[in-house]
């Protein structure tokens, strides 16, 4: 059998980050707030990539493991 694998937290942390990326996105769009619409502009593409490189590896992991 295999060992259990340390958990990592990508996909927690990845799942944090796009909650606060909507919330930036909610405040620039509900008020005339200048910053929260450019850091929304500097973290959006960031935090995509992080999230879908989280969430990707994740599931080619699970599908490489030996059955």
């Amino acid at each position: 059998m295999t060992e259990p694998r340390a958990k990592t937290y990508k996909r927690e942390l990845a799942t944090a980050l796009l909650a606060f990326v909507c919330g930036l996105a909610v405040a620039a769009v509900g008020g005339p707030s200048v910053p929260a619409m450019e850091a929304l502009r500097i973290m959006i593409a960031p935090v995509f990539l992080f999230a879908a490189g989280a969430f990707g590896l994740d599931e080619m992991s699970k599908n490489m493991r030996p059955k």
